[in-house]
């Protein structure tokens, strides 16, 4: 381990190149060892690793190739920093693509390093040369910087000279210092401790979120968590094409960007960061899976599947369908949640608690390729909060506004109009304004049905047979001028894209509704005028007040929180059981990458709530009671299940 020459805080790992070896490394901090080692591997990495944790030490890992050398990161017994391997492991993220049950989570092989942290480590067969000018630049480095790196910092030198600092944040799959990147299994026989809620005080007028984190500011962010080689955020890009303040933040290896909207860059930067972090937790990076179990076997350990919907035969037998068919007694992957009320631990299935959890095909058939799922789901009901309560709150205020415009949209009956005057709010009026101008009317509909939770349709129309001829949003909050306001921010960012698909060939789905196949099939469909009068159904209710269209709001709300946003969230789990929907389990989707961040990100699940759900063959409504008897009420007679899935939604 110990090369005969070396001090004992120098370890001469595999291939170590001998101008790295003889540099001036004692000129580092008293107690910092150092591993040098030709390249990443991963057995050299946990060795020196493991000395280090003996020792109690801090390690600095040295890497070289033929492309550049890498100093650091520096990691620290506390490990708050990540190692080598959580380097490794970041940079084959920028690679990865999806995941899925099954699938390889190991880093991906980078054209600087030349292998996978997960390959077996093959020692080199000759150490690669250093160049004089890098070995002159690292040695300066080391005698007039004290110290050299911060812990989680790394210094990459290019071959060329190009010199460039880093952070590596400890990585939730590294093989070194974490769990790896294989799928944590949960024994069935260990469910979870219950959780209980915890009071969460809050100055906000409007009880319903803490501090924000960062205090929304995009400086403070940008110092904390952009890195654009190690992540977790890479960057941000403005927007320039739609008429407001726009921004996409990309993370590290997740699947979907954030996208922030707002008055100023700076708000929407913040936004658009912290939706990307509640993106990232759509797959159980480090939830235990319960594997191939049935809802039988489970018996009352699990929440009970026909309270979820289910598919009729003919979505099934599309063959645009992604589903397969399950019932109780088909083996499925799981992972726990827990009651809202009692804190009792229970296990939901995987896809549903997960919404970008994949098995994989059932078969290698390539007619089977598209059925990978037995629930279709969405990012629905995923909320991203300062606390695990806070985010279970805005949970079930989104999940609140998809079902109450699919209970509208399917009960057909004209909506209530919030009158134009009682809108007084600045930035509403200059969004009414800019959609306005781009020759439509807006019409705030009152969505809210037997769920009292304040719910605004947003509807765009012209009438002068261009398109896109409508446009939907909706937005759910305590405060109803809040939940305009959100409906107008994404109605704004709508009409700002136009059209920008290809009119004749999409234009197919008008006549035939099971053509409608992904998410933005759905409001392209409700773009041409031979669907107008579709949309202009949802018209002529009474015109209202705020007041009127939802009593007592945000006045009742206020009251009831006292302060705290736990127990505002206890106010609105109260009107779910008003409304029949007496059952919310909560999934924990938050990973140390949020944690570390004061981030938590959580998805409720909540038997007999109409989900929200993208393609015709994949609208999951069948065996919803609260639905059919809702239906019933309209049309007279409960719904037939060869009668589901009606009318695609227009929600974008």
């Amino acid at each position: 381990m110990y090369g005969p020459h070396l001090d004992r805080r120098l370890l001469s790992g595999p291939n170590a190149p001998a101008g790295l070896l003889a540099l001036p490394w004692q000129e580092q901090p008293d107690g910092q060892l150092v591993a040098v080692a030709a390249g990443f591997d991963i057995r050299w990495e946990s060795r020196a690793l493991g000395i280090a944790r003996e020792q109690g030490t801090s390690l600095l890992s040295v890497r070289a190739t033929s492309a550049e050398v890498l100093v650091g990161p520096l990691w620290t017994p506390d490990g708050a920093s990540g190692c080598a391997g959580c380097a490794q492991t970041r940079d084959g993220d920028r690679h990865r693509q999806g995941i899925a049950r099954g699938a390889d989570h190991h880093p991906a092989t980078t054209a600087a390093e030349g292998r996978s942290a997960s390959q077996p480590p093959t020692l080199r067969a000759a150490a690669p040369v250093l160049p004089p000018a890098v070995g002159q630049l690292l040695a300066e480095l080391l005698r007039h910087s004290r110290p050299l790196l911060a812990p989680g910092e790394l210094l990459s030198l290019a071959s060329t000279g190009v010199l460039r600092r880093h952070r590596v944040a400890p990585s939730i799959r590294c093989a070194v210092c974490g769990g790896g990147p294989e799928q944590r299994v949960g024994p069935l026989a260990e469910p979870p401790s219950p959780r209980r809620l915890v009071s969460r005080p809050t100055s906000s007028p409007l009880p319903d979120r803490g501090e924000p984190p960062f205090g929304l500011d995009p400086d403070r962010m940008r110092g904390a968590l952009v890195d654009a080689r190690y992540g977790p955020v890479l960057g941000t890009q403005r927007a320039v094409l739609v008429g407001m303040a726009m921004t996409e933040t990309r993370l590290l290896g997740a699947g979907f960007a954030g996208h922030g909207r707002g008055s100023t860059f700076r708000h929407a930067e913040a936004v658009g960061c912290l939706e990307a972090f509640e993106r990232s937790g759509g797959y159980p990076h480090v939830a235990p899976i319960v594997l191939d179990a049935t809802a039988r076997q489970l018996g009352d350990r699990a929440i009970g599947l026909a309270g979820l919907g289910h598919y009729t035969a003919r979505q099934l037998a599309s063959p645009l369908s992604r589903l397969r068919p399950f019932d109780d007694d088909t083996p499925m992957d799981w992972v726990w949640g827990h009651e809202l009320d009692t804190g009792r631990p229970l296990l939901v299935p995987a896809e549903v608690g997960f919404y970008q959890y994949r098995f994989p095909a059932a078969s290698d058939a390539p007619e089977d390729a598209r059925r990978r799922h037995f629930f279709h789901e969405s990012s629905s009901g995923c909320a991203l909060g300062g606390s695990y309560e806070e985010a279970t709150l805005h949970s079930l205020l989104e999940l609140a506004e998809r079902d109450a415009f699919l209970l509208s949209w399917h009960r057909r009956r004209p909506l209530p109009r919030i009158a134009p005057g009682e809108i007084t709010d600045r930035e509403c009026l200059l969004l009414i304004r800019q959609i306005e101008d781009q020759g439509y009317r807006v019409h705030l509909l009152v969505a809210t049905v037997d769920l009292t939770v304040p719910v605004v349709w947003v509807l765009a129309l012209r009438e002068d047979g261009r398109m896109p001829c409508s446009l939907s949003s909706a937005g759910s909050g305590a405060d109803p001028v809040g939940a305009a306001r959100a409906g107008l921010w994404e109605l704004s960012q709508l009409v700002s894209g136009g059209v920008n698909w290809d009119v004749e060939e999409s234009r197919a789905a008008v006549a035939d509704p099971w053509l409608v196949d992904e998410m933005l099939d759905h409001h392209k469909r409700y773009a041409y005028p031979e669907l107008l009068p579709r949309i202009e159904a949802m018209l002529g209710g009474p015109v209202v007040s705020l007041a009127e269209a939802f009593p007592g709001w945000p006045g009742v709300f206020t009251s009831a929180a006292q302060g705290d946003v736990t127990q505002a969230l206890r106010f609105v789990g109260g009107l779910f059981r008003q409304a029949g929907l007496d059952r919310i389990v909560v999934v924990d989707q938050s990973t140390p990458e949020h944690t570390a961040a004061g981030l938590s990100v959580v998805k409720a699940v909540v038997p007999g709530i109409l989900p929200m759900c993208f393609g015709q063959a994949q609208q999951r409504l069948a065996g919803l009671p609260r639905l059919a008897a809702a239906m019933a009420a309209t049309d007279g007679t409960p719904p037939r299940d060869e009668d589901f899935p009606f009318d695609p939604h227009p929600f974008p």
